[in-house]
C-alpha cells in the first residue's frame, strides 16, 4: 500500500534527474480518513480545480500551474499525449476566450484507482511548487458561518419588468426565446472556504457534475450542475438539451403526477425543443452524423426535475475543442434562440453573469469534457454570490419563473447552517405590473 506522501516522495527524487518535458506518475491510495475537497481546500497552491464527473467514476485534484492560456487554441496547440488543462469559460467570453491551465500537480481517483501526477516543464520550477503542497491534509473544519443579509439583482419588481419586456421583444421580433438570470447574494457574519460549501453540496446533491476553479483566497467559483455541455473522446462527441423544470413532490405520487406534468406540458416541451434546435444547428455544421433522442425524458435531481434530450455527433477531422465550444457555448439552455439575439437583448437587460452559465472542464488530445457552470456560487471572504435562470418563452408567467429560481437556489442554498429555500420578501408583497 503506497501513500500519497510516499507517491509525492518518489516524484520528487525523480524530478533532480528527469529532462524537461516529462510526465512523472506514480500510483497510490487515498487515505481512508480525508475527504479529497479537505486536501484541495487546505492547499496554499493557486490556481486550482476541483472536479466529479457526473457518475462519480472519475474525480480529480489540480493545483499551480506550468503554464496558463487565454486562448484555447493556444492550450490545445501545446498539449502533449496524456497531459489535461483544465479552466473556465465566463459566460460573456469571446470565441475561445478562457481561463486555462497546464498543472504542477494532478491526481486522479478512476473508479478506486488513484494516481498522482507532475508536469515537468522547462522554466518552472516545479519543485518549489511542490515544496509547498501539504501532501498529509487536514479534515474541513465545521461551517457555522450564518448568513446576515440577503439581496437580489434584480429585485422582484425589476424581475417582472425584463420578464414582460422579453416577452414583449418576443411577440415584435424573431428572438423565440431567453434566458434571463438572477444573482442571490448572501452577506456572512464570519467567511466560509470553498470546500466547505462545496463538500456539503457533493453530500446533498446526486447525479451532478461537481467542480471549484480557485485563482486565490479571495476568487472562487463552484457548483453542482446536472448539465453537460459536451463530452468528446476522440470525434465521437456527447451533448444533451436540457430545459423544462418543474420540482419534486413531497410525496411519491405528487412526484409522479408532477412529472408527468413535466413530459406533457406544451410550454416546458417547446422549450427544450428550442434548446435540442440551437445544438443541432450548431453542430451539425461540423458533423459527419447526428442523432438525437426523438422525445425528452426525465432527470430526476434531489429538487428537481428537468426534461432531457441527449444528442450524439461524429465531427469531421480538424474539429477540435476550440470549435465545439464556440458551436455549442452559450447553448438556448442557458442564452436563449437565435443566439445573437438572446444575447443581445440580456447585453441590455441582464445582470454581470460572470462565470455562472459559462463552462468549466478540461481538454486534452484524446478527450475532452465541459459541465455548464449552472447552480452555481461565486465566494469572496464574507460574500456569496448564487445564481440561477428560467428561460422566458412565450406564455412564461414572472412570477412562475421568480418560483423556478428559488427552486433552483436550493442546489446550493440549502447548503448553509440554517438557511431555509429563500422566499424573499419583495415577491410575498410585490405585485407584477
Amino acid at each position: 500500500m503506497t501513500t500519497l506522501i510516499q507517491a509525492a516522495n518518489q516524484l520528487q527524487s525523480q524530478l533532480a534527474i528527469c529532462q524537461a518535458p516529462a510526465l512523472l506518475q506514480a500510483d497510490f491510495d487515498w487515505p481512508s480518513n480525508l475527504s479529497p475537497i479537505a486536501w484541495l481546500d487546505a492547499q496554499p497552491v493557486f490556481p486550482k480545480m476541483y472536479w466529479q464527473s457526473r457518475d462519480g467514476r472519475e474525480e480529480a485534484l489540480v493545483l499551480g500551474a506550468c503554464h496558463r492560456f487565454s486562448q484555447l487554441h493556444e492550450a490545445q496547440a501545446s498539449l502533449t499525449p496524456q497531459q489535461r488543462i483544465w479552466g473556465c469559460v465566463a459566460f460573456d467570453d469571446g470565441a475561445g476566450d478562457g481561463d486555462f491551465f497546464l498543472p504542477v500537480v494532478e491526481l486522479i481517483r478512476r473508479d478506486a484507482h488513484w494516481q498522482l501526477s507532475v508536469n515537468v516543464q522547462a522554466g518552472v520550477d516545479s519543485q518549489a511548487i511542490l515544496s509547498q503542497v501539504i501532501w498529509l491534509g487536514r479534515p474541513l473544519a465545521p461551517m457555522q458561518s450564518q448568513v446576515k443579509y440577503e439581496n437580489h439583482t434584480p429585485t422582484y419588481q425589476g424581475w417582472c419588468q425584463s420578464v414582460t419586456t422579453a416577452l414583449e421583444k418576443m411577440a415584435s421580433t424573431s428572438l423565440k426565446k431567453v434566458v434571463l438570470a438572477r444573482q442571490t447574494r448572501l452577506t456572512l457574519d464570519a467567511p466560509i472556504s470553498a470546500g466547505q460549501l462545496l463538500s456539503h453540496s457533493q453530500q446533498h446533491n446526486a447525479e451532478s457534475f461537481h467542480f471549484l476553479f480557485a485563482t486565490s483566497e479571495q476568487d472562487a467559483f463552484l457548483g453542482s450542475t446536472p448539465e453537460r455541455l459536451y463530452r468528446r473522446r476522440d470525434c465521437r462527441v456527447s451533448t444533451e438539451a436540457v430545459a423544462g423544470t418543474v420540482k419534486r413532490g413531497a410525496t411519491f405520487s405528487d412526484d409522479h403526477q408532477l412529472g408527468e406534468w413535466l413530459l406533457h406540458d406544451d410550454k416546458n416541451i417547446h422549450e427544450n425543443q428550442l434548446v435540442v434546435d440551437d445544438i443541432l444547428a450548431g453542430i451539425r455544421r461540423h458533423a459527419l452524423t447526428v442523432t438525437a433522442d426523438p422525445a425528452p425524458h426525465l432527470m430526476v435531481l434531489r429538487h428537481l426535475q428537468h426534461l432531457r434530450r441527449r444528442i450524439s455527433a461524429i465531427v469531421g477531422p480538424g474539429v477540435d475543442d476550440t470549435v465545439l465550444l464556440s458551436a455549442l457555448q452559450p447553448t438556448a439552455a442557458v442564452a436563449g434562440l437565435p443566439r445573437d439575439l438572446a444575447r443581445a437583448f440580456l447585453a441590455q437587460h441582464g445582470i454581470v453573469r460572470g462565470r455562472y452559465s459559462g463552462a468549466v472542464g478540461y481538454i486534452s488530445q484524446r478527450e475532452s469534457q465541459f459541465c455548464v457552470a449552472i447552480r452555481s456560487a461565486q465566494l469572496s471572504g464574507h460574500t456569496i454570490d448564487l445564481y440561477a435562470g428560467a428561460g422566458i418563452v412565450p406564455g412564461s408567467d414572472p412570477d412562475t419563473e421568480w418560483q423556478e429560481l428559488d427552486n433552483k437556489l436550493t442546489t446550493l442554498r440549502q447548503c448553509l447552517p440554517d438557511a431555509p429555500v429563500p422566499l424573499s420578501a419583495e415577491r410575498m408583497t410585490g405585485v407584477c405590473g
